[in-house]
């Protein structure tokens, strides 16, 4: 059986890893949100652009008119608070997956670095045992050719 190193610190990158997968899917939904809500509201600021001038009628008719600018005008106020809720969503959701991402890398370095370490004290031991191997052919062809 192969001796597992790093169990915990192999946990938590994966932990972190399926964090960073669940912000990166947040964000992707954030920033369609966004993209959403910018649109409808770009819909409603063209409604109010596009509203026709009040031409002729009577005050009934002006009293209706100014009545659905005025609803026009608060549904693009609605739609780019909206808007504006979202941007700031993304933007919180952006830096969260950031965030999550350096965390997962961090953990990967980390674990890397410790790889790294392990390998190079197997190498310090294999040249160690190399050392001590070949100081006991040296030994035994010397104490050999004296023995003659």
């Amino acid at each position: 059986m192969k001796p597992r190193h790093d169990a915990a610190l192999n946990a938590v990158r994966r932990v972190r890893a399926v964090r960073e997968n669940d912000s990166r899917i947040g964000l992707q939904r954030a920033l369609a949100g966004r993209r959403e809500r910018a649109e409808v509201a770009a819909r409603a600021d063209a409604r109010v652009r596009d509203a026709a001038a009040f031409e002729s009628g009577g005050v009934v008719d002006f009293h209706a008119h100014v009545a659905r600018l005025a609803a026009l005008a608060d549904a693009r106020v609605a739609a780019q608070c909206s808007a504006d809720v979202a941007e700031r969503v993304a933007a919180e959701a952006t830096r969260r997956w950031q965030q999550d991402k350096t965390e997962v890398r961090v953990a990967e370095l980390l674990l890397d670095r410790r790889a790294a370490e392990r390998a190079a004290e197997r190498e310090r031991r294999t040249r160690a045992e190399l050392d001590d191997l070949a100081a006991v052919g040296w030994l035994r062809r010397t104490t050999e050719e004296e023995g003659r």
